[in-house]
């Protein structure tokens, strides 16, 4: 019976052997799958894969460029108070660390300690409510344009009408003008928001928002609804074709008034 036993127990090791070579198998057609992919991958354009730069910290017009730099300020102010908050939470673990079993005087209040984790904080604040409040009514309204343009969102497209009736599905604006941006919506929530140009202002069904934006170079940007507005909300996409000055006036006065369908881009 032993012998018979270990017949077994040999038998079912063969077994075991006989499945490892599948796994290894499985295994092999994934690093074929990775290295395929990873060729595709190489071979690819760059100009196909290449990043469309979106990020609200590469500002091109005044608008974004005042969030910015309010952010910019907030944001080295928060580094600071990391740094100091941090800075002594690491000098008290180190220098009262625990030595010996010897219980370390007792400490019943502070007065300055009190003082000043109370006074610094209430500065910090107030300086970031001063410089966020005193910028406010600049980013919200800004100054007075020469060009008013209703921006219409639905799912799931923008809509852009132009003084002279002319609506269209892409924004296009002449570089260093003021563009006044009446905002709205047909159906649910959106907001209009290209980053690199302004701030986002909410389309609201049954109500106009007011916003605006200015480029200071001609090119083309892009930006995207940022309220989830349903299943086709990333196909929802801004862009916002800016021209010189003359090219603008050119464009414009070459306009006749027609309707776009949604789904439109010119």
């Amino acid at each position: 019976m032993m012998h018979s036993g270990h017949r077994v127990r040999k038998l079912g090791w063969a077994r075991l052997d006989h499945r490892q070579p599948a796994l290894l198998d499985f295994r092999g057609v994934s690093a074929i799958i990775t290295v395929v992919g990873a060729v595709v991958m190489a071979a690819t354009p760059l100009s196909a894969s290449a990043a469309i730069d979106v990020s609200p910290l590469d500002c091109a017009g005044a608008n974004a460029c005042r969030i910015q730099s309010v952010y910019a300020v907030v944001f080295w102010m928060a580094m600071f108070v990391l740094a100091v908050v941090g800075g002594l939470l690491v000098y008290a673990a180190i220098r009262f660390r625990r030595r010996d079993e010897t219980e370390p005087a007792q400490i019943h209040g502070n007065s300055r300690l009190e003082v000043a984790w109370t006074v610094f904080p209430l500065v910090v604040l107030l300086a970031i409510f001063t410089l966020t409040f005193t910028n406010m009514d600049y980013v919200r309204n800004g100054p007075p344009g020469p060009i008013t343009i209703t921006v219409t969102g639905q799912q799931f497209a923008w809509t852009y009408k132009y003084p002279n009736g002319f609506v269209a599905g892409t924004l296009t604006i002449p570089a260093g003008e003021v563009i006044r941006l009446d905002v709205t919506s047909r159906d649910v929530l959106h907001s209009f928001w290209a980053p690199r140009l302004g701030g986002q202002v909410y389309a609201l069904p049954g109500q106009m928002n007011h916003g605006w934006l200015e480029a200071d170079h001609p090119g083309t940007y892009y930006g995207q609804c940022n309220e989830l507005c349903g299943i086709g909300h990333a196909e929802m996409q801004v862009k916002v074709v800016v021209m010189s000055k003359a090219a603008y006036d050119q464009w414009y006065a070459g306009l006749k008034a027609a309707v776009f369908a949604p789904a439109a881009r010119i």
